[in-house]
Protein backbone atom coordinates (compact mmCIF):
# COMPACT_ATOMS: atom_id res chain seq x y z
CA UNK A 1 0.00 0.00 0.00
CA UNK A 2 1.13 3.69 -1.03
CA UNK A 3 2.42 6.09 1.56
CA UNK A 4 2.88 9.40 1.31
CA UNK A 5 6.80 8.99 1.99
CA UNK A 6 6.94 6.98 -0.99
CA UNK A 7 5.01 9.00 -3.28
CA UNK A 8 7.01 11.84 -2.12
CA UNK A 9 10.47 10.28 -3.22
CA UNK A 10 8.45 8.76 -6.78
CA UNK A 11 7.52 12.54 -7.06
CA UNK A 12 11.43 13.91 -6.42
CA UNK A 13 12.49 11.19 -9.06
CA UNK A 14 9.53 12.09 -11.87
CA UNK A 15 10.93 15.76 -11.03
CA UNK A 16 14.49 15.34 -11.89
CA UNK A 17 13.11 12.93 -15.29
CA UNK A 18 11.07 15.30 -16.11
CA UNK A 19 14.03 18.10 -16.15
CA UNK A 20 16.15 16.24 -18.17
CA UNK A 21 13.18 15.16 -20.80
CA UNK A 22 12.35 19.16 -20.78
CA UNK A 23 16.37 19.59 -21.81
CA UNK A 24 16.27 16.88 -24.79
CA UNK A 25 12.88 17.62 -26.15
CA UNK A 26 13.73 21.25 -26.41
CA UNK A 27 16.80 20.22 -27.37
CA UNK A 28 15.40 17.65 -30.18
CA UNK A 29 13.35 21.23 -31.00
CA UNK A 30 16.13 23.76 -31.55
CA UNK A 31 17.96 21.12 -33.94
CA UNK A 32 14.95 20.30 -35.80
CA UNK A 33 14.09 23.72 -37.12
CA UNK A 34 17.89 24.23 -37.39
CA UNK A 35 17.59 20.96 -39.57
CA UNK A 36 14.26 22.29 -41.18
CA UNK A 37 16.70 25.79 -42.44
CA UNK A 38 18.81 23.55 -44.16
CA UNK A 39 16.13 21.90 -46.55
CA UNK A 40 14.75 25.44 -47.07
CA UNK A 41 18.14 27.33 -47.88
CA UNK A 42 18.88 23.45 -50.07
CA UNK A 43 14.95 24.04 -51.90
CA UNK A 44 16.24 28.36 -52.37
CA UNK A 45 19.07 26.77 -54.06
CA UNK A 46 17.57 23.99 -56.16
CA UNK A 47 15.17 26.97 -57.75
CA UNK A 48 18.11 28.82 -58.19
CA UNK A 49 19.81 26.39 -59.95
CA UNK A 50 16.64 25.37 -62.21
CA UNK A 51 16.49 28.95 -63.31
CA UNK A 52 20.00 29.27 -64.11
CA UNK A 53 19.91 25.60 -66.02
CA UNK A 54 16.60 25.86 -67.58
CA UNK A 55 15.82 29.55 -67.91
CA UNK A 56 19.38 30.49 -68.53
CA UNK A 57 21.77 28.14 -69.70
CA UNK A 58 18.92 25.94 -71.80
CA UNK A 59 17.64 29.21 -73.31
CA UNK A 60 21.49 30.00 -74.59
CA UNK A 61 21.87 26.47 -75.54
CA UNK A 62 18.34 26.67 -78.05
CA UNK A 63 19.78 29.71 -79.56
CA UNK A 64 22.89 28.22 -80.33
CA UNK A 65 20.93 25.28 -82.27
CA UNK A 66 19.27 27.92 -83.78
CA UNK A 67 21.89 29.81 -85.40
CA UNK A 68 23.51 26.60 -86.54
CA UNK A 69 21.01 25.39 -88.28
CA UNK A 70 20.70 28.60 -90.07
CA UNK A 71 23.96 29.04 -90.67
CA UNK A 72 23.72 25.36 -92.24
CA UNK A 73 21.01 26.14 -94.56
CA UNK A 74 23.12 29.58 -95.68
CA UNK A 75 26.01 27.87 -96.49
CA UNK A 76 23.82 25.18 -98.52
CA UNK A 77 21.95 28.19 -100.32
CA UNK A 78 25.47 29.36 -101.45
CA UNK A 79 26.86 26.27 -103.10
CA UNK A 80 26.51 26.98 -106.77
CA UNK A 81 25.71 23.80 -108.89
CA UNK A 82 26.57 22.68 -112.02
CA UNK A 83 23.73 20.13 -112.85
CA UNK A 84 20.74 18.03 -111.61
CA UNK A 85 22.47 15.66 -109.59
CA UNK A 86 24.62 18.44 -107.41
CA UNK A 87 21.21 20.22 -107.00
CA UNK A 88 19.55 17.03 -105.67
CA UNK A 89 22.96 16.34 -103.28
CA UNK A 90 22.28 20.29 -102.14
CA UNK A 91 18.99 19.98 -100.86
CA UNK A 92 19.50 16.69 -100.03
CA UNK A 93 21.59 17.80 -97.30
CA UNK A 94 18.88 20.68 -96.77
CA UNK A 95 16.26 18.07 -95.67
CA UNK A 96 19.05 16.10 -93.51
CA UNK A 97 19.49 19.39 -91.49
CA UNK A 98 16.18 19.74 -91.04
CA UNK A 99 15.67 16.25 -89.96
CA UNK A 100 18.49 16.12 -87.74
CA UNK A 101 16.72 19.46 -86.02
CA UNK A 102 13.56 18.17 -85.68
CA UNK A 103 14.80 14.72 -84.47
CA UNK A 104 17.14 16.75 -81.89
CA UNK A 105 13.96 18.50 -81.22
CA UNK A 106 11.87 16.05 -80.97
CA UNK A 107 14.09 14.63 -77.66
CA UNK A 108 14.28 17.58 -76.23
CA UNK A 109 10.05 17.30 -76.07
CA UNK A 110 10.70 13.86 -74.53
CA UNK A 111 13.29 14.64 -71.95
CA UNK A 112 11.37 18.15 -71.07
CA UNK A 113 8.17 15.82 -70.76
CA UNK A 114 10.21 13.38 -68.84
CA UNK A 115 11.11 16.14 -66.36
CA UNK A 116 7.65 18.12 -66.06
CA UNK A 117 6.10 14.70 -65.52
CA UNK A 118 8.70 14.10 -62.33
CA UNK A 119 8.12 17.98 -61.26
CA UNK A 120 4.04 17.71 -61.40
CA UNK A 121 4.45 13.80 -58.85
CA UNK A 122 7.19 16.66 -56.65
CA UNK A 123 4.11 19.22 -56.57
CA UNK A 124 1.63 16.40 -55.21
CA UNK A 125 4.11 15.18 -52.56
CA UNK A 126 4.47 18.77 -51.91
CA UNK A 127 0.35 19.25 -51.76
CA UNK A 128 0.43 16.27 -49.26
CA UNK A 129 3.34 18.10 -47.04
CA UNK A 130 1.56 21.40 -46.67
CA UNK A 131 -1.75 18.68 -45.66
CA UNK A 132 0.34 17.27 -43.36
CA UNK A 133 1.11 20.70 -41.94
CA UNK A 134 -2.31 21.66 -41.41
CA UNK A 135 -3.16 18.51 -39.57
CA UNK A 136 -0.15 18.98 -36.74
CA UNK A 137 -1.19 22.46 -37.05
CA UNK A 138 -4.94 21.16 -35.99
CA UNK A 139 -3.76 18.91 -33.89
CA UNK A 140 -1.94 21.88 -31.97
CA UNK A 141 -5.51 24.19 -31.56
CA UNK A 142 -7.37 20.87 -30.32
CA UNK A 143 -4.54 20.21 -27.57
CA UNK A 144 -4.48 23.48 -26.70
CA UNK A 145 -8.15 23.10 -26.41
CA UNK A 146 -8.28 20.86 -24.20
CA UNK A 147 -5.77 22.34 -21.42
CA UNK A 148 -7.72 25.35 -21.36
CA UNK A 149 -10.74 23.20 -20.62
CA UNK A 150 -8.53 21.63 -18.19
CA UNK A 151 -7.81 25.14 -16.80
CA UNK A 152 -11.03 26.55 -16.75
CA UNK A 153 -12.16 23.86 -14.47
CA UNK A 154 -9.52 23.83 -12.20
CA UNK A 155 -10.76 27.47 -11.81
CA UNK A 156 -13.93 26.38 -11.50
CA UNK A 157 -12.96 24.50 -7.89
CA UNK A 158 -12.71 20.94 -9.28
CA UNK A 159 -9.11 21.28 -8.18
CA UNK A 160 -9.89 19.41 -4.48
CA UNK A 161 -6.66 18.20 -3.11
CA UNK A 162 -8.77 17.65 -0.02
CA UNK A 163 -10.14 14.45 -1.66
CA UNK A 164 -7.00 13.15 -3.10
CA UNK A 165 -5.78 10.06 -1.15
CA UNK A 166 -1.93 8.21 -0.87
CA UNK A 167 -3.68 5.61 -3.14
CA UNK A 168 -4.91 7.63 -5.95
CA UNK A 169 -1.50 9.55 -5.87
CA UNK A 170 0.32 6.82 -6.14
CA UNK A 171 -1.91 5.93 -9.39
CA UNK A 172 -1.10 9.45 -10.91
CA UNK A 173 2.88 8.93 -10.37
CA UNK A 174 2.82 5.73 -11.59
CA UNK A 175 1.10 7.06 -14.78
CA UNK A 176 3.26 9.96 -15.19
CA UNK A 177 6.53 7.33 -15.46
CA UNK A 178 4.31 5.50 -18.11
CA UNK A 179 4.39 8.49 -19.92
CA UNK A 180 7.87 9.37 -19.23
CA UNK A 181 9.34 6.19 -20.42
CA UNK A 182 7.08 6.60 -23.68
CA UNK A 183 8.31 10.24 -23.93
CA UNK A 184 12.10 9.26 -23.68
CA UNK A 185 12.01 6.56 -26.69
CA UNK A 186 10.34 9.25 -28.64
CA UNK A 187 12.84 11.38 -27.78
CA UNK A 188 15.94 9.08 -29.07
CA UNK A 189 13.98 8.24 -31.93
CA UNK A 190 13.55 11.35 -33.07
CA UNK A 191 17.32 12.10 -32.27
CA UNK A 192 18.37 9.77 -34.50
CA UNK A 193 16.23 10.36 -37.26
CA UNK A 194 17.51 14.05 -37.04
CA UNK A 195 21.06 13.57 -36.88
CA UNK A 196 20.20 11.56 -40.33
CA UNK A 197 18.64 13.99 -41.54
CA UNK A 198 21.22 16.64 -40.90
CA UNK A 199 24.23 14.31 -42.67
CA UNK A 200 21.11 14.03 -46.22
CA UNK A 201 20.65 18.09 -46.15
CA UNK A 202 24.57 18.59 -45.57
CA UNK A 203 25.44 16.19 -48.90
CA UNK A 204 22.38 18.10 -51.15
CA UNK A 205 24.17 21.20 -50.30
CA UNK A 206 27.30 19.85 -51.60
CA UNK A 207 25.81 18.27 -54.75
CA UNK A 208 23.76 21.64 -55.14
CA UNK A 209 27.18 23.41 -54.74
CA UNK A 210 28.41 21.08 -57.26
CA UNK A 211 25.65 21.66 -59.61
CA UNK A 212 25.87 25.37 -59.35
CA UNK A 213 29.80 25.03 -60.53
CA UNK A 214 28.69 22.82 -63.18
CA UNK A 215 26.51 25.24 -64.55
CA UNK A 216 28.32 28.35 -64.93
CA UNK A 217 31.35 25.95 -66.50
CA UNK A 218 28.93 24.92 -69.13
CA UNK A 219 27.73 28.79 -70.03
CA UNK A 220 31.33 29.36 -70.62
CA UNK A 221 31.54 26.50 -72.92
CA UNK A 222 28.19 27.49 -74.34
CA UNK A 223 29.43 31.09 -74.56
CA UNK A 224 31.97 29.91 -76.79
CA UNK A 225 30.49 27.81 -78.67
CA UNK A 226 28.45 30.80 -79.87
CA UNK A 227 31.56 33.15 -80.56
CA UNK A 228 32.46 29.99 -83.04
CA UNK A 229 28.65 30.37 -84.61
CA UNK A 230 29.71 33.89 -85.03
CA UNK A 231 32.54 33.17 -87.00
CA UNK A 232 31.03 30.73 -88.93
CA UNK A 233 28.14 33.19 -89.53
CA UNK A 234 30.98 35.74 -91.01
CA UNK A 235 32.91 33.50 -93.26
CA UNK A 236 28.79 32.65 -94.80
CA UNK A 237 28.22 36.34 -96.01
CA UNK A 238 31.80 37.70 -96.34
Amino acid sequence: MANSEQNRKAIAENRKRIFSLDAEVMTNKTLIYASRSMIEENRLMILSNYSAAFMGNRQIANSNTDEIFENRHAILDNVDTQNDVEENFVNSQKNRASLEFLEHRSQLNSAVLAISEKMAAINAELIDINRQIMESNQAIVDFNSEQIAINTSLLSGDLQPSNATPESNAKTIEGNRKMMDDLEKRVSANREKMESLVKTSEANAQSLADNKKAIGERRGNMLANRAKISANKAKIFG
